[in-house]
């Protein structure tokens, strides 16, 4: 199983691309602590709103993709070149010209994005959710993947972590313009969506057995049983539940999201929670030291500071160490 051992899903209030990266690269590669593998350096995150929704995007006009433009809801499709894109655009360029300066050669960089089926339900199209008109989505979709793959390429990136957590109100319900206006797609559809965004991200068709593949990390938000057949290295988890357990036992790699909250405990704490509902699950196989990542992360609205982002690293961090002795 791919092991990560543990990484940053944090935005912080950096307002310089370069001091971002070189605080990210201090919490995350500590000589001090041996946790047993190499942690993907997650790339800095726009603080701006949903910074992930227009970066994302940026990618995908990379590749002639969708323009983005803000208003009181959120975010739209344009209809051509707008000043939001162009910002964004211009620090997707600043960021892969600092990488390539400074960090060329970098072990497990991550970069983190928006999936498709939450992309098409937080964008507007003409009024409604983009993933309202099947046409304009997949060719939106496609764009996106093509898009990030060659952002990855260009900066190095070795992992990709997909935030796909609109997944289960799609699967659901998902509410348009009015209340009486929805839709819900079978899940075997969105898997087969994502499935297809994954192939593209990693430029390998799931089952072709490659070593070398850029790995995905998938944060759907749910963990139903046929995200387990999408291609994704590992999935994220809210809570360790018994649905861990289940896709653990299956040989899916599986985190943990620790929130600023859990962290509150400790280190000792968090690795001792994680070791005890390890030996609540009964496994079918021998099963080595328990097989969980630890995902460190803010609330979705929450932009740390330096001082909070560091502390959080620190102690999810140490938790990881100390799994990985025990």
């Amino acid at each position: 199983m791919t092991r990560f051992a543990w990484w940053e899903d944090v935005r912080t209030t950096h307002t310089d691309l370069r001091a971002a990266l070189a605080a990210a690269a201090r919490r995350t590669r500590d000589v001090d602590e041996d946790v047993g593998a190499v942690p993907p350096l997650s790339l800095p995150q726009s603080s701006v709103g949903e910074g992930l929704l227009p970066t994302t995007a940026a990618m995908g006009v990379l590749v002639g993709g969708p323009y983005l433009r803000s208003h009181s809801r959120g975010w739209e499709v344009a209809p051509g070149k707008t000043l939001d894109m162009r910002a964004f655009l211009g620090r997707q360029h600043e960021l892969t010209d600092i990488i390539a300066e400074s960090m060329a050669g970098t072990d497990r960089l991550m970069v983190h994005v928006v999936g498709p089926w939450t992309f098409g339900a937080s964008v507007e199209y003409r009024g409604h959710p983009l993933c309202f008109d099947r046409p304009a989505f997949r060719d939106v979709a496609l764009a996106l993947g093509e898009g990030v793959r060659e952002f990855c390429d260009a900066v190095g990136a070795s992992v990709v972590h997909v935030h796909e957590r609109g997944f289960a109100e799609v699967t659901s319900r998902l509410v348009g313009a009015t209340e009486f206006e929805t839709m819900s797609v079978d899940r075997e559809i969105a898997v087969n969506v994502d499935r297809r965004f994954v192939e593209q991200v990693t430029g390998v068709s799931v089952g072709d057995g490659e070593d070398e593949t850029r790995q995905v990390v998938l944060d759907a938000g749910c963990l139903y049983p046929e995200l387990a057949h999408l291609g994704a290295d590992t999935l994220v988890a809210d809570e360790l539940t018994d649905d861990v357990a289940r896709l653990i036992d299956a040989g899916q790699s599986v985190a943990w999201r620790v929130d600023e909250e859990s962290v509150k405990a400790g280190s000792e704490e968090l690795a001792r929670r994680v070791m005890r509902t390890w030996k609540q699950w009964t496994f079918d196989t021998e099963t080595p030291q328990p097989q969980i990542d630890l995902v460190a992360t803010g609330g979705p609205e929450d932009v740390l500071t330096p001082n909070a982002a560091a502390e959080l690293a620190r102690t999810v961090r140490g938790a990881a160490a100390l799994l990985h002795r025990n």
